[in-house]
């Protein structure tokens, strides 16, 4: 459904400009944004994502991924099209990519409408203990994502999001208001390979993501470990940057990737690559280091970094121990495990 978007200025003669993301997309009238899904009409800015919700389900809260943020947990986990970056291999490109001048004339993106409290309502029926936003980029259906975090804790549900993490100022601090944890994509720690990959920007990512571990928000790092964009350098150079400038038990996620959509002349991630990684990050000092889009190994696993005894095993997204006592304590121990336990 098409409404008034927020975060945007005017700029004259029927220009204006969106401050949802640090693209800051100038537009003249008629023009949409690099997201495909924001235009401008008449001298305003508008979005066609309010409401036109294109998928839902009840997932583990493990999928998104989130291992220390109320573990075995069911989400109920919305999108709608659209998406402020262009990654060459992204999973979901069906609904993330947005063909360029076509939400205007897309029946989808003018008819549909899924009221906020709706959703509120179908994650309350499924017996999930989170909303969480994500498959394609939430910042882009900010209005509506807001919406319904609001609604959703006003009935004791919890929020998260899964996001590129690149968002303006003024957008993440109203968006803190309501989110109570965060995935986020550290892809690169190349500027260079932000912009070639998913035609992005380093340092407002890095930002984004300082600022909302200084809120005080639960937030784990996931890198996808994509050969030719992402090398050993980076690796070391983000395993650092996660202990240095946010804390050293922040968990980092770091997984194996695959070829699809436009990159599929990319081979698969070495295992050796993986390896390092954790490697890496067990170097840097991190305390909570997982591996994931592999078999079943040790990296999956939450160990104490005091006795070094098994916390939860986990298998993909399934808990098979859980150890921990009420409040997230080691029973061996006695050490408080960083994150949001029951």
């Amino acid at each position: 459904m098409k409404s008034l978007a927020k975060h945007w200025r005017p700029l004259g003669e029927n220009r204006v400009e969106c401050e949802l993301c640090p693209h800051h997309c100038k537009l003249k009238e008629g023009q949409f944004g690099i997201c495909g899904v924001r235009k401008n009409e008449g001298g305003k800015l508008v979005t066609f994502t309010y409401g036109t919700l294109i998928s839902a389900a009840v997932d583990p809260i493990e999928k998104k991924p989130l291992y220390h943020f109320l573990p075995g947990h069911l989400t109920f986990t919305i999108a709608t099209p659209g998406c402020n970056f262009r990654c060459l291999g992204c999973q979901n490109w069906e609904i993330s990519q947005v063909p360029p001048k076509t939400a205007d004339k897309t029946p989808f993106f003018l008819e549909t409408y899924v009221p906020p409290s709706a959703i509120v309502k179908k994650a309350l029926e499924s017996g999930s203990k989170s909303i969480s936003f994500s498959y394609t980029e939430p910042t882009i259906y900010f209005e509506y994502m807001y919406e319904i975090a609001k609604l959703a804790k006003g009935e004791g549900l919890k929020t998260v999001v899964v996001s590129n993490a690149f968002i303006s100022e003024s957008a993440l601090e109203e968006l803190l208001e309501v989110i109570d944890a965060f995935s986020y994509d550290l892809k690169f720690f190349s500027d260079s390979a932000y912009r070639k990959y998913a035609g992005g920007k380093l340092e407002p990512v890095l930002d984004t993501i300082k600022k909302t571990f200084q809120a005080g928000k639960w937030v784990e790092i996931t890198t996808l470990l994509v050969p030719k964009y992402l090398d050993y350098k980076q690796l070391e150079d983000i395993a650092f940057w996660i202990k240095d400038e946010l804390a050293p038990w922040v968990p980092w996620h770091v997984s194996r990737f695959f070829p699809y959509y436009k990159a599929q002349e990319l081979p698969p991630t070495p295992l050796e690559m993986v390896e390092f990684a954790v490697g890496v990050g067990k170097k840097a000092g991190l305390y909570y280091v997982y591996a994931g889009n592999i078999p079943h190994t040790d990296w999956e696993n939450t160990y104490c970094p005091s006795c070094g005894k098994l916390l939860i095993e986990r298998f993909g997204f399934s808990l098979l121990q859980y150890n921990l006592k009420e409040g997230g304590y080691c029973p061996y121990c006695g050490r408080k495990i960083e994150g949001v336990f029951q």
